[in-house]
């Protein structure tokens, strides 16, 4: 019972990190463009989205740091095959050398822990005349100390053209359900994405902003984010910024391409103190 009492002093904070981490920004693409329905090619966010280069595969590898020191890490490989796009993407994120403590003053810790979350995610994208829909199908498994909980969940994505330079982009994100995990059932972030985005040219400079509305159905709250995305030659810089009744942060990105490889860095600051992420991403094209 002793052992039990101590495990539930911590199933708060599975449930508190939990399957959140697949709300978290796992790549600089994603967190210097925020998480919006529009202009991410690797389909997190609106698995329509997803697109790969007509000449070759693509490989992702990103890792870096969230909110609280949050190891994070991602792997995509992203292809195309006859009218389709589908990738295989792997999502990592954990917080290690926990300390396990009774609730009263002691100079030791009882022992170490971690805890983590691990999402496999199969995606397809295709389109139908002017409308481009895709559908993910994942499975989650999160872990703290000698306890874990696994489930499936899906993606939804639709978006479209508007007078050629817009675009409309709708997901709905992270449907499912896990298995118990010591008598309780995790949530999983069920979201709801919805935006907009328009894009304009000067000379060798070419302009995308975007706004977006996010609705949490776990903490029934609403999130809006703004930003904007100018790309010259092999060069792309990020903004955005994200807004809520209890968060407020600015993100900023820098990428650059040439030949077959890429990389990209980005920042996130914000109101809660708790830390500043920042994620580094490298791209591999493989002919």
């Amino acid at each position: 019972m002793r052992f039990i009492s101590k495990i539930l002093i911590i199933v708060s904070y599975l449930f508190g990190m939990g399957t959140q981490f697949l709300s978290i920004p796992m790549t600089a693409s994603d967190l210097g463009l925020g998480m919006n329905p529009l202009l991410n090619r690797n389909g997190l966010w609106n698995p329509a989205l997803l697109q790969a280069e007509p000449i070759g595969s693509e490989v992702y590898f990103s890792h870096g740091n969230g909110l609280g020191d949050l190891d994070l890490t991602s792997i995509n490989f992203i292809y195309s095959k006859g009218k389709t796009t589908r990738s295989f993407n792997l999502r990592y994120s954990g917080l290690n050398d926990l300390e396990l403590r009774e609730n009263k003053p002691q100079s030791d810790p009882i022992a170490f822990y971690t805890a983590s979350g691990l999402s496999l995610d199969g995606t397809i994208s295709f389109q139908s005349k002017e409308n481009h829909f895709g559908v993910t199908v994942r499975w989650v498994d999160i872990s703290l100390y000698m306890e874990n909980s696994n489930g499936f969940a899906m993606d939804f994505g639709y978006w479209r053209s508007i007078n050629k330079k817009g675009k409309i982009g709708l997901s709905l994100l992270n449907i499912g359900k896990m298995n118990t995990f010591l008598s309780k059932e995790p949530s999983l972030p069920i979201r709801f994405l919805g935006g907009l985005s328009w894009e304009s040219n000067f000379r060798s400079f070419s302009n995308t902003a975007f706004s977006n509305i996010e609705y949490a159905l776990i903490h029934e709250s609403v999130l809006f984010n703004i930003g904007n995305e100018i790309r010259w030659k092999n060069i792309s810089f990020q903004t955005s910024v994200k807004l809520s009744q209890n968060e407020k942060s600015f993100s900023s990105g820098i990428g650059m391409r040439s030949g077959l490889y890429g990389i990209q860095y980005a920042i996130q600051v914000g109101s809660q103190n708790i830390g500043t992420p920042q994620i580094l991403d490298f791209y591999i094209l493989l002919p």
